[in-house]
């Protein structure tokens, strides 16, 4: 399968941009605060590890294409994507991640509202059992790396749950998911 990997370089400038912006959002709403602000309420290296984070999932994810046995189906999710899809997966992903911010009062609705969702998209995407995989990495690794960075003292959640993030954290890492599938698509395995 052909990889346009400087598509990479694209995903985590696109999303690294969605993810601080929305970022921000949280650290108005008071879902986290940062201890050591650089510029009004964010660290400096919010944007450079949002965009490492990018690249290590795009990496991630072509290297599961990769390497999966080839009874995964992942047809869907090697193939040539568009515009459409990848700006409706990514408007997605952003209120999910608004909606963590205003909603973080309430993180029962928070979470019934994301596993929810997520598990209707579930049913009717594509490659299922490929985009659960890549859904669950992404949960369990950005709730634990958000963890770690609180317990290293670089971010703070106020409504912690478990090794000091929201329970809610994951579901919104699962519907990044979708935004990863559909960028890979237009911007790595596009067609020339």
């Amino acid at each position: 399968m052909k990889a346009n990997k400087i598509g990479i370089v694209y995903i985590a400038l696109i999303g690294a941009l969605i993810a601080t912006l929305c970022d921000k959002n949280h650290v108005e709403t008071g879902t986290l605060y940062y201890p050591n602000p650089f510029w009004d309420g964010q660290p400096w290296w919010n944007y450079p590890a949002f965009f490492v984070a990018f690249v290590l999932m795009s990496f991630a994810y072509h290297e599961l294409t990769q390497r999966l046995p080839s009874t995964i189906d992942r047809t869907f999710s090697t193939s040539t994507g568009d515009t459409k899809d990848f700006t409706e997966s990514l408007i997605i992903f952003a209120l999910v991640y608004i909606l963590s911010g205003f909603g973080n009062e309430s993180p029962i609705f928070l979470n019934v509202l994301f596993y929810g969702l997520f598990l209707l998209r579930l049913t009717i995407t594509p490659d299922k059992v490929f985009i659960l995989i890549i859904s669950i990495m992404l949960g369990i690794g950005g709730a634990f790396i958000e963890g770690f960075m609180s317990n290293m003292d670089l971010v703070y959640y106020t409504k912690p749950v478990i090794y000091y993030v929201p329970l809610w954290l994951a579901g919104l890492y699962l519907h990044g998911a979708f935004a990863l599938r559909d960028g890979m698509r237009l911007f790595v395995y596009k067609q020339d």
